[in-house]
């Protein structure tokens, strides 16, 4: 930035009239009077020149060098307009622009700590209130000549604008929308209906891209594109994105969806790469929703609606063949789940094994700390030759799997929740079936990754895939009785988040032999277990809106476990929506959320942390006292009714 640096100041110039008067009288008196009158004044103006403007330049040099050159100080609009002083180590005022003389004064500069008070306390706010009105205090350090100084700053709060993030309010976004829905409404909609569809949502899409200044246009069916700058992105924000409420109320046959990406970036490249990324979390976490991705974070708007099933059979038969080629190529297979293994978890992966007995491969199951609830099976699980050395610590596992290994994580994608991480470092094979909403934070680098939220739990999965991998697979009665019994619970009882291929896939393990009998010990409760439930549920609260808060007995052995089923037991009774059931293990209070559809309780734990489905969530909040988490859990419940509202 050029700057003009004055070297004919003010005072220089009143210096040098003053001398050349003196010497005009003193021509008058004496001529060699005045020429010796005449050489001292220039020689004195030159001096004053030299000593002090120029003196004064070179600070006004240094300060515009450290203004406009150092990255850490931030550049504003009114950078020359803000009050800025040049000092020495001790506070020794060397330079100060006209902005700091008129707010400290005019009168001779001092010491700047003198002059403005509490300048050089360290705040943490860093906030300094000067004749009423607060300012911003900034420092830096500038060297001349080998010699330190402080250049201080005075920013005006109220009135100064980073040119930063002006640059930034300008940035270009892009937005992506998607009918969630387009191919279901395709095949039961007539031609002319679906016509009358599209239109109306492509119209509400262009108003929400005028109301924005973006550009607007559709790159494929069902999907559209628009483009603007960032600083209209409050706009969309404000609202919440309530043209998901505008294209859900369409009224038709069958209403149509959205789901809406948006990519803030530093570069349109990076904003295009942030939306779809977006996209692929918002259609992971059902749709129906609005996903915004800047930098490392994502924020969510919608999916409080529970959106219908949509599944094809075509993904599992795909994934199916997928995963027998990889199985293939492997040397040994092992499958792990998430801490504290439930039956769903369970069953899943003595699917993935029976697959894998099916090309010859040895399977193995990592298991850490299991859940109470998955005692019973273990039992049985000691008995059957085929899983006699199957299953095997982290530790054991760490020790033996190899680059060459395959590690299918079932029942989770998220790496943190798994028994054990590091083996996700130890292969180049991993495969990930998991039916939860997705989360910010999945498993990255898979070979195969199949996730469907639409699915009402893992074993269901997983008997689609048996069902594709080979016309001569035959699971063991072990296997067929986990697997039953991992959907009949996630489906209490086929009540809850059951499809029709949810049918189809206890049919087919039915007709390969499960025992139902069997499938209902495993899930038996002794009578203590049952009681303790019992006293949860009398116990519970019911708050406003339909939801029950309950918790725990501390010191209760299966505390997990029986908040679960207390939680589910919770919704018996009439009038409740949702429940929630607290415990207290180890120093961290674990909850169990459960819906009946209505509520989207993942919501609700998501926000302190957690995940799960829209019926089915959980979360732990470590090191955290069972008062103070039952405060924080109506919190979030309380601003989920708000939002939903």
């Amino acid at each position: 930035m050029k700057t003009t640096v004055r070297y004919f100041s003010s005072d220089f110039i009143c210096l040098t009239a003053a001398l050349l008067a003196a010497s005009v009288f003193a021509f008058l008196y004496s001529i060699p009077l005045g020429v010796t009158a005449f050489i001292i004044s220039v020689f004195s103006a030159l001096a004053y020149l030299y000593v002090f403007t120029y003196r004064k330049v070179q600070w006004q040099r240094l300060v515009i060098k450290a203004l406009f050159e150092q990255e850490e100080l931030p550049s504003y609009l009114n950078t020359m307009a803000i009050p800025t002083v040049l000092t020495s180590l001790t506070g020794h005022i060397k330079w100060a622009n006209l902005a700091f003389r008129n707010l400290a004064g005019f009168g001779a500069l001092r010491n700047i700590n003198k002059m403005v008070k509490g300048i050089s306390v360290p705040d943490k706010d860093k906030k300094i209130l000067i004749n009423g009105k607060p300012y911003k205090k900034e420092l830096s350090t500038v060297w001349l000549h080998n010699r330190e100084y402080l250049l201080h700053r005075l920013v005006d709060i109220e009135n100064t604008v980073e040119a930063k993030k002006l640059y930034q309010s300008f940035l270009p976004v892009v937005c992506q929308f998607q009918i969630d829905n387009y191919e279901e409404l395709s095949a039961k909609l007539s031609q002319s209906e679906l016509s009358e569809v599209i239109a109306a949502v492509e119209r509400r899409l262009s108003t929400l891209a005028e109301s924005v200044s973006a550009h607007f246009l559709r790159t494929d069916r069902g999907r559209y594109l628009c483009t603007f700058e960032r600083r209209f992105l409050s706009t969309l924000r404000t609202s919440k994105f309530s043209i998901l409420d505008d294209v859900r109320q369409i009224k038709t046959t069958l209403s149509p969806t959205l789901s809406i990406a948006v990519g803030v970036g530093e570069t349109p490249e990076q904003s295009g790469e942030y939306a779809g990324k977006a996209m692929d979390l918002a259609l992971g976490r059902g749709g129906d929703q609005a996903v915004i991705k800047q930098g490392d974070r994502f924020i969510f708007y919608g999916g409080t609606v529970k959106t219908g099933f949509r599944r094809s059979k075509v993904k599992a038969r795909m994934v199916s063949h997928a995963l027998r080629n990889l199985m293939e190529q492997c040397s040994d297979v092992y499958v792990m789940g998430h801490e504290g293994p439930d039956l769903d978890c369970m069953g899943a992966a003595l699917g993935i094994c029976a697959c894998a007995r099916q090309v010859n491969k040895k399977a193995y199951i990592v298991m850490d700390n299991p859940n109470p609830s998955i005692d019973l099976l273990l039992d049985k699980l000691k008995t059957v030759d085929a899983y006699s050395s199957s299953l095997v610590t982290g530790q054991e596992a760490a020790m033996h799997i190899n680059a060459t290994s395959m590690l299918v994580i079932v029942d989770t994608q998220l790496a943190a929740f798994t028994i054990s991480p590091g083996l996700l470092e130890m292969v180049d094979t991993v495969v990930v079936i998991d039916h939860h909403i997705r989360g910010t934070s999945t498993i990255e680098k898979t070979t195969l990754f199949y996730h469907d939220p639409y699915a009402s739990s893992a074993c269901e999965l997983v008997t689609e895939v048996m069902q594709y991998f080979d016309d001569d697979l035959k699971p063991l009665p072990i296997d067929l009785e986990a697997l039953l019994c991992g959907i009949t619970l996630d489906t209490k009882g086929f009540t809850f988040n059951t499809g029709v291929r949810t049918f189809e896939a206890a049919s087919y393990l039915r007709r390969q032999g499960a025992d139902t009998t069997v499938t209902r010990l495993l899930v038996q409760d002794d009578l203590k277990t049952y009681t303790v439930k019992t006293d949860i549920v009398r116990n519970a609260e019911i708050i406003e809106n339909g939801f029950a808060v309950s918790a725990c007995p501390e010191g209760l052995d299966k505390a997990p476990l029986i908040a679960a089923q207390a939680a589910d037991s919770l919704l018996s009774i009439r009038g409740v929506k949702a429940s929630f059931v607290l415990s207290h293990v180890d120093g961290n209070v674990l909850v169990s959320g459960r819906s009946l559809g209505e509520v989207n309780v993942q919501l609700i734990l998501e926000s302190l942390g957690g995940g799960g489905h829209a019926t089915i969530a959980a979360v732990k909040m470590e090191n955290e006292d069972m008062d103070t988490a039952i405060k924080r859990l109506k919190t979030a419940i309380n601003n989920y009714v708000k939002e939903v509202k």
